[in-house]
């Protein structure tokens, strides 16, 4: 498919998938194209890790839907080298201009290996996105987490 993205999806965007009914979630996959894609979408090992976490406090049937959808995503490592070269250089960039971001060091992964491996973020957190984005330290698309739609 021309032009089609490869796409990592961060934790918050895969988590709009495990809710019922959740408009958001079409709207994502919609604006993104994500089924249609010849691209597998991906997923850092360090959102699974979060997404684990939150589903400790689910009912059977939104964890198996977790279950499903992880199954779905390419989940992408943090242990290759070039991923730790990268998470230090955003990090220390972000850390030397005072962005907001250098406290949540999930994102920083999940920054770093989308760099690494040449992928778009999907992210719902722009307090965190937003500055490494506009400092053009990572692709990303920011999207409001209520309706999916794609923020500028």
């Amino acid at each position: 498919m021309a032009g089609a993205v490869p796409y990592l999806l961060d934790t918050n965007v895969v988590l709009i998938t495990t809710r019922a009914g959740n408009p958001a979630a079409a709207a994502i996959d919609q604006q993104f194209r994500l089924r249609d894609s010849p691209f597998r979408p991906a997923v850092c090992e360090v959102s699974v890790g979060e997404l684990l976490a939150f589903a400790h406090s689910w009912g059977p049937a939104r964890r198996r839907l977790l279950e499903d959808v992880i199954a779905e995503l390419l989940v992408l490592p943090i242990s290759p080298r070039d991923v730790h070269v990268e998470w230090a250089r955003l990090r220390s960039y972000a850390k030397s201009h005072g962005l907001p971001i250098q406290q949540d060091h999930n994102d920083m992964w999940i920054a770093a290996v989308a760099n690494v491996a040449g992928l778009t973020v999907i992210a719902s957190d722009v307090a965190g996105f937003r500055p490494i984005k506009m400092a053009g330290l990572v692709k990303a698309e920011l999207i409001d987490s209520k309706s999916g739609l794609r923020l500028q």
